[in-house]
């Protein structure tokens, strides 16, 4: 079945038709336009203009540029634009002057002169807005970061596009999901300096700026949090119930969230959300300018939040994958890999403050035993309670990891022997306390000059000599005695 966008075009030159895409900036002169044009078009099968065939193809779908001849031709191209009693003529050298020299000479010949300022207008407004669109595209959807990201997304609402907003604020739901917090946001202090924001600088270095500036009023966003009233005017209902942006246009916001921001008489309220659900909202204004917001500001605000939750949950899938690729899943630590990872970076952070590090080993006695006698079910459960143990009696810095079956691994981070000592003390004794029996062997570095690469060999050993000895001990390379844990006395400090 033929194509009906093809209709009229003979089939050589249809098929050449077919194989072209239509630039954005093609389609929104001819969409901003506001007048009906009519189109004829001569052109070879092979080796015609781009602009002709993407022409064809334009006026294939859109209704402000109608196909009325299609012809084949021998020899050049040429292409006739008809408005009224008037029409315009381009050859092979005017269509490869591209689009904007296209722009000048249809507003120039077959305009009249408000129409003409209008087109021109709209088109040198919109025009921007879709490379914009194009570079923050990509720069989303390359950014390995959610902060990155959110920055991106905002910079993009407040950039010199004409959009007529110089500040704008997120607000998304906290870890319970049950109330919406301020969490990023871009304003400047005062007009100078809303100024420079749009003076023309490059995606990077507007990023570069906005990480370097004082966030002041990024401080003031993060102290707010987001009620919904019941009031039918409350901005925020409106957009979490709206498919899109909306504007407004009222002297104080109904939400009082809203009105803590002080928007001035106009602002913007979009619900952020993938598919349907909604991850946050955000608000933008301009506090400093005169120049009315464009209601076209809301299609283009609404494809960057399309983009950015999109690229927020290609984030999400990749930490996860990371996370899974990274831990251990009965625990949620580390795996071996992750922790060799983090133990060739310890040692160079070490080597190069002149800090000291100790491994610790723990094997969980008599596992084996508890998998025998109350299944394997059992046996996950203790290896979880030892890992969540692990994690609240450390401190934030050291590195947990479970190594396999039974053993876990600690890396203790700028530490000296006594320290080290009570850890092992400290962790042996808790798990005596849950009755849980566990055996230890520890290294440190550097000691005697010994390369890092020892200590797993050196905790190893310690740690087959505690379990030699009788378990429920530890066993700390350079002691020379072993330590024994003893269950805590009810009322007695952990050290």
């Amino acid at each position: 079945m033929s194509d009906p966008a093809f209709s009229g075009i003979p089939e050589a030159l249809a098929t050449a038709v077919r194989a072209v895409d239509v630039p954005h900036d093609l389609r929104t002169l001819f969409e901003r336009l506001a007048v009906p044009l009519a189109l004829e078009v001569e052109a070879p099968a092979e080796d015609a203009p781009p602009l002709a065939l993407q022409l064809l193809r334009l006026a294939g779908h859109g209704a402000s540029l109608r196909l009325v001849g299609a012809r084949m031709s021998a020899a050049g191209s040429k292409v006739r634009f008809i408005h009224g009693m008037k029409d315009l003529v381009l050859g092979t050298a005017e269509l490869a002057e591209g689009i904007p020299a296209l722009a000048r000479r249809v507003a120039q010949s077959l305009l009249e002169a408000d129409e003409a300022a209008g087109a021109l207008e709209r088109f040198a407004r919109e025009s921007p807005r879709q490379e914009a669109l194009r570079r923050l595209t990509r720069a989303m959807l390359e950014t390995g970061s959610i902060d990155r990201l959110r920055t991106i997304l905002l910079i993009g609402m407040t950039s010199g596009l004409a959009l007529g907003f110089s500040r704008a604020a997120l607000f998304v739901y906290d870890e319970d999901g049950r109330a919406l917090v301020g969490e990023s946001a871009i304003g400047p202090a005062d007009a100078a300096e809303a100024a420079r924001a749009t003076s023309g600088l490059s995606l990077e270095q507007r990023i570069a700026e906005v990480e370097t500036t004082e966030p002041r009023y990024e401080n003031f966003v993060r102290t707010i949090a987001v009620d919904v009233t019941t009031d039918p005017g409350d901005e925020i209902g409106q957009a979490l119930a709206a498919s899109g942006p909306l504007l407004f246009s009222r002297e104080r916001p109904m939400n009082p969230a809203l009105a803590a921001l002080e928007p001035p008489g106009e602002f913007l309220v979009a619900a952020f959300r993938l598919r349907d659900k909604v991850l946050g909202i955000v608000v933008a204004d301009d506090p400093y300018g005169r120049a009315p917001i464009d209601p076209q500001a809301r299609e283009f605000i609404g494809f960057l939040l399309d983009t950015a939750a999109l690229a927020s949950e290609n984030l999400r899938l990749r930490e996860s994958v990371e996370t899974l690729a990274r831990h251990d899943e009965l625990t949620g630590l580390f795996n071996r890999r992750e922790f060799e990872t983090r133990m060739a970076d310890e040692q160079s952070r070490a080597q190069r403050l002149g800090s000291q590090c100790a491994l610790l080993l723990f094997d969980v006695d008599h596992l084996q035993r508890v998998n025998l006698a109350r299944g394997h079910k059992a046996g996950d459960e203790l290896l979880q309670q030892v890992g969540v143990m692990l994690r609240s009696t450390l401190r934030s810095h050291d590195i947990v990891a479970r190594l396999t079956g039974d053993a876990f691994a600690v890396l203790v981070t700028d530490t000296t022997h006594e320290q080290v000592l009570a850890i092992a003390r400290r962790v042996g004794t808790l798990g005596l306390g849950m009755g849980i029996s566990l055996s230890a062997g520890g290294s440190l570095w550097p000691r005697d000059n010994h390369e890092m690469s020892v200590l797993f060999s050196e905790a190893e050993a310690a740690l087959i000599d505690a379990k030699r000895g009788g378990r429920g001990r530890a066993v700390i390379e350079g002691d020379e005695a072993p330590m024994l844990f003893e269950p805590p006395d009810d009322g007695e400090p952990l050290d």
